[in-house]
């Protein structure tokens, strides 16, 4: 009976042994596949963001910037960033540090956002270099970004990230009615995808409409710059003309400040000055010629004064003389 019920017991023993077992086998599969097909789709979406990059831009420019920020100052440290076309950049940031490196952690930041898995850190005795390799293909990577040391005191360092910057004239261009006048800007190093002319109208900006050949002409230049041609100049033309360099990343302006005058504008200063002359030699005309007839009416009266005076010494002399002759004849009578 004994071993007749044993060997009933032994198969389903072996075979509730072999179930149990094949679960878990079967769920260990199941995992590790599972994790194997998790780390493969992740490779392969890196795989094929960098793939589309790189046949979207085929050319990526390879660029490196680097920081430097020291642990006892509190200096701000940033630094711009031109960017003008699609690049592969590496962005460090060297901390100088007494402290060990284990004691102080780094970390990145876009904007106010924080970049997880940044915390990429290289040790040359005492600089502790945080690092991070960017792709910059679209206007959205145009941010700032932050690398952060916290130690001691939290210490930071930023990258602005910016387009190329277009230059113009300084100074107002002067022209007069009638005339001609050439608007330029340019952004040097850099080739813009293509460039845009606005006119300031109070606070607005209005696209200016180049097919009218009589008023406006796009001239001939290099690709890096353009030129605006203004012809018949009015008055009313004069104020703030815009330039657009649209990039792939992004969107950059210039302006410059035009001023159109009336041909009246210059004889002003002219006639001005005509007039004070005028007024000038007049005034002196009028004070010589007052300075005269003063002379003239008192050397009259110096004349009057000196025949008054001439009569006045006839007639004292007169009464002299007869004076004495009177007093001869009575001093001969009484001999």
């Amino acid at each position: 009976m004994r071993s007749s019920l044993g060997a009933r017991w032994f198969p389903l023993s072996l075979s509730f042994l072999l179930y149990v077992f094949s679960l878990c086998f079967s769920e260990d599969t199941i995992k590790d596949s599972d994790f194997t097909t998790q780390v493969h789709n992740e490779e392969f979406t890196e795989m094929a963001e960098e793939t589309a990059t790189n046949l979207s831009y085929p050319e990526l420019i390879p660029m490196e910037e680097t920081l430097f920020i020291m642990e006892k100052s509190d200096e701000v440290v940033e630094k711009n960033v031109t960017i003008g076309n699609p690049a592969r950049i590496e962005l460090k940031c060297n901390f100088s540090t007494t402290r060990h490196p284990q004691f102080v952690y780094a970390y990145w930041k876009k904007g106010n956002d924080r970049i997880n898995g940044t915390s990429h850190v290289r040790v040359f005795e005492n600089i502790m270099q945080a690092y991070i390799t960017l792709m910059v293909t679209e206007r959205m990577h145009m941010e700032n970004y932050s690398c952060i040391f916290e130690g001691e005191k939290e210490r930071k360092g930023t990258f602005h990230f910016k387009v190329p910057e277009i230059y113009t004239k300084e100074k107002p261009l002067v022209n007069y009615e009638r005339d001609s006048v050439v608007l330029n800007c340019a952004s040097k190093n850099y080739v813009p995808l293509m460039w845009v002319w606005y006119a300031s109208n109070g606070s607005e900006k209005v696209p200016i409409d180049t097919t009218l050949k009589n008023k406006y002409e796009i001239l001939p230049s290099k690709y890096n710059e353009t030129k605006l041609k203004i012809k018949h100049l009015q008055s009313t033309d004069s104020g703030l003309y815009w330039c657009r360099a649209i990039f792939l990343l992004g969107d950059s302006e210039g302006k410059q400040n035009l001023i159109v005058l009336s041909y009246l504008v210059p004889l002003k200063p002219f006639l001005a000055v005509t007039a004070e002359v005028v007024i000038l030699v007049t005034g002196i005309f009028l004070y010589e010629l007052y300075t005269k007839r003063r002379q003239t009416s008192s050397e009259g009266g110096k004349d009057f004064e000196q025949a008054e005076q001439l009569k006045s010494e006839d007639h004292n002399g007169v009464n002299t003389n007869n004076q004495r002759t009177r007093h001869r004849k009575s001093e001969v009578s009484m001999n």
